[in-house]
């Protein structure tokens, strides 16, 4: 997926990948969650179900009941602006953690298809500093490639190309305040759609319809 090989990869995905999914319906967030089959920062259970789980990082998982991160964007307004290349779209997962110095991470991905990956896939990223000095130290677009400014939306964005060895990710990220929105389309080089001017235009488009 996006940023695998680049630093430590979409700040929120990693956390996905570490933490486990659950599934939602797009518009919420669903209360059940999944298990996780990657190999990243695991975490440790606790012996209170009121103490939230901490990651290895010091992180604390949230509740899947309050990572709001598909209620950005629904399947269905997903599959309006992808077309075809969305047929096969699944039902959002989300996760999220906040880190010992009070980021909070929220994620939600929407499979392409019926394998689940997460290189082919619309991933949802909304991370929230506590405050604009702690936001003012990130670099919201150091994990892009090559990223170019887009004008006309709700804050200062950033739009890359990501060519990776087997997959291609068209990645926008908003910053305003104290939070960065990301969207990213990732498709297997095999079933990859758009050349970079198309990819701009479908994400730009996400994040037009966007809940923000």
């Amino acid at each position: 997926m996006m940023f695998s090989t680049k630093k430590m990869g979409l700040a929120g995905l990693g956390l996905i990948l570490a933490v486990g999914l659950s599934g939602c319906s797009g518009s919420s967030p669903s209360p059940s969650a999944g298990a996780s089959t990657s190999t990243g920062p695991a975490a440790t259970a606790t012996p209170s179900s009121s103490v939230p789980p901490i990651a290895r990082d010091g992180s604390s998982l949230i509740p899947t009941t309050e990572v709001g991160a598909c209620s950005i964007l629904s399947m269905e307004q997903i599959r309006a602006v992808l077309g075809d290349a969305a047929r096969g779209i699944q039902s959002g997962e989300v996760a999220g953690t906040v880190s010992p110095s009070g980021v909070r991470h929220e994620n939600c991905i929407y499979p392409l298809d019926t394998s689940g990956t997460t290189t082919h896939a619309v991933v949802l990223e909304l991370v929230t500093y506590p405050d604009e000095a702690s936001r003012a130290n990130i670099d919201p677009w150091e994990a892009m490639m090559s990223p170019t400014e887009v004008t006309g939306l709700w804050g200062e964005a950033r739009y890359a190309t990501n060519r990776l060895s087997e997959s291609t990710e068209h990645v926008l990220a908003v910053a305003r305040g104290t939070q960065i929105w990301r969207f990213v389309v990732s498709q297997p080089q095999e079933v990859s759609t758009w050349e970079a001017p198309e990819g701009l235009a479908v994400l730009r488009k996400l994040a037009e319809t966007a809940r923000i």
